[in-house]
């Protein structure tokens, strides 16, 4: 049940003309080696992540004398902006590019981007991703070990259950060794196999990794959000057969 302050309340509490960015919480959130444990330590961590690496950016902004929106304090708010629009099946996204990726989300998952990975951890297969709701405009992100040939690299991920392909950035795609708009076989995603495609030069997705369709449904993804949490889980529940490959006869 929903509890509202009393008129009472209303008249006793002072309008406050500023607002001060809080002090960092106590303690930090836990911080380990590129894997997928320290992924999940991390999430669950007692101090938020997501809140910390905000706080601490606005106390940095607050140190160089640097505006603060007072809105923007804490915790990042739902916002949902409905004047970008959608060109065929690439959805725009404004707020995440390379740098984001590189910086704000690098610090909140505690993995340094296209960081390289260990033989073993490529070879790990992942049953259940752990992930996490970023910005304002909640974007489900997710980190996996992506290998190519005799490279494997942390990736991070927006899941984007409307577009029918999965993308690498340029970034990405030079990193793991591969160029060019065409698709490429030879690809494990969380030790998942799967094809590889990069988005063209003038398109608006270049800069981003986006984890569709195809990746999604030949293994059954099934995808749980905790909006409140800001966490979320995907489940490989199918068998893995590729859209590419010939189905099995009966």
């Amino acid at each position: 049940m929903f509890r509202f302050l009393t008129r009472q309340a209303f008249k006793t509490a002072p309008r406050p003309t500023t607002r001060l960015v809080h002090n960092m919480p106590v303690g930090l959130p836990y911080t380990g080696p590129p894997s997928y444990d320290s992924i999940i330590r991390r999430l669950n961590s007692n101090v938020d992540p997501q809140s910390f690496s905000i706080r601490k950016r606005q106390q940095e902004c607050k140190a160089r004398g640097e505006f603060i929106d007072i809105h923007d304090i804490g915790k990042e708010r739902f916002y949902f902006d409905a004047s970008f629009p959608t060109v065929n099946h690439e959805t725009l996204f404004p707020d995440v590019d390379h740098e984001t990726l590189e910086t704000k989300v690098a610090e909140e998952l505690g993995i340094p981007y296209l960081s390289k990975a260990t033989e073993g951890e490529a070879k790990e297969i992942v049953s259940v991703a752990h992930a996490y709701i970023h910005g304002q405009n909640c974007r489900t992100i997710v980190p996996f070990i992506v290998s190519c040939d005799n490279e494997a690299r942390w990736v991070f991920f927006i899941v984007n259950n409307v577009c029918p392909l999965t993308y690498f950035s340029a970034q990405t795609s030079k990193a793991l060794g591969f160029t060019g708009n065409r698709s490429r076989a030879g690809i494990k995603i969380g030790g998942h196999p799967t094809l590889a495609n990069v988005a063209s030069e003038n398109s608006h997705i270049r800069d981003v990794n986006i984890l569709g369709i195809d990746f999604c449904a030949p293994y059954g993804v099934y995808k749980v959000e905790d909006y409140e949490k800001r966490q979320a889980k995907l489940y490989f529940l199918g068998h893995g057969r590729l859209a590419h490959e010939e189905p099995e006869l009966q």
